[in-house]
């Protein structure tokens, strides 16, 4: 039904090509002569071609142009000698039969027209399904070839995945069991430090048990030692406080000391000056005979200058502070 429908298409669409308007009035013309009334089947099988599409287009103007056509045969076929009257009688008979042949034909026609109507549409929508039909399956057969090339590309891509995943798996299980060997030397090796460890930790306890022993006779021996210093600094306070007042008292018996050494200097000075100008009156006086002046001298001796006062200094002793 489809392959017929499909076949019959260009056949129509060349038929189409090939009628013309003339040639179907020429059929409908031949058809009136044979007193045959023209249909679209009888002027189809007159001329030997034609779609019933096209020849139904040109029925229908060429029953349109009939009035004119009838008008124009009219006036050509008036007689010249006859009266007016009897020409108008005849045109009007011609036209009053022709309009019945006309309404004639066209109630004939009417149930045809309406059945090719559709026949036609049946025509046209049968071949509209089979054309999408036959578009949809090119585009299926199109997506179908193209999913077997996907599909051979995808089975390509599969193989050389599941290779790859195999070469992986492979990889995978030697790390896997490198891992294993790995493991179980990390297992002993854990082993082996948790017990270093423990040991480690005895002896850490142990050490620190010996070292807060050890911390708690230097706190002690720190603490014996903080006393006894205690101790003696008390001392060496009191000896400091002591030696301060003695290097008062000291410092006030100097201070004594120098105002009387002070003091014997101004009397020396002044002693000194009398000497000094006794001395220069010896001087200016005229030298005496040798005799008088040994004797003189045997009994009278000269003065003595006194010796300034020296009193001794005072040692003050100290011990040193610390």
């Amino acid at each position: 039904m489809n392959q017929r429908g499909r076949a019959r298409q260009p056949e129509a669409i060349s038929m189409a090509r090939g009628v013309t308007q003339e040639q179907v009035n020429g059929a409908i013309e031949q058809l009136l002569l044979a007193g045959e009334r023209p249909t679209i089947e009888r002027v189809r099988a007159a001329l030997g071609t034609g779609s019933p599409n096209t020849l139904t287009r040109m029925l229908d103007v060429w029953w349109q142009g009939l009035g004119e056509r009838l008008t124009a045969q009219r006036r050509s076929a008036a007689i010249p000698e006859a009266p007016a009257a009897v020409v108008d009688a005849a045109s009007a008979l011609w036209e009053a039969a022709l309009a019945a042949g006309q309404a004639q034909a066209e109630a004939a026609v009417a149930p045809e027209r309406a059945a090719l109507a559709e026949a036609l549409a049946a025509m046209e929508s049968t071949i509209a399904t089979e054309r999408a039909a036959a578009e949809a399956a090119d585009r299926a057969r199109q997506a179908a070839v193209a999913a077997a090339e996907g599909s051979q590309a995808a089975l390509a891509i599969s193989d050389q995945r599941v290779s790859d995943l195999l070469r992986q798996i492979a990889q995978l299980e030697a790390r896997i069991q490198d891992l294993t060997v790995r493991g179980d030397a990390l297992d002993a090796r854990l082993q082996l430090t948790l017990q270093e460890a423990e040991s480690a930790r005895t002896a850490a306890a142990a050490e620190r048990s010996a070292l807060q022993a050890h911390v708690r006779q230097v706190e002690d021996r720190s603490h014996a030692e903080i006393d006894r210093l205690r101790q003696e600094v008390k001392g060496l306070k009191a000896q400091a406080e002591r030696l301060a007042r003695e290097h008062a008292t000291a410092l006030r018996a100097a201070e004594q000391a120098r105002r009387t050494a002070e003091t014997d200097a101004q009397r020396a000075q002044r002693e000194a000056a009398i000497l000094r100008g006794r001395l220069d009156a010896l001087l200016e006086t005229p030298p005496a005979k040798p005799g008088g002046a040994a004797k003189q001298s045997r009994r009278e001796p000269p003065p003595k200058v006194p010796s300034p006062a020296r009193r001794p200094a005072r040692r003050t002793t100290g011990r040193r502070t610390p």
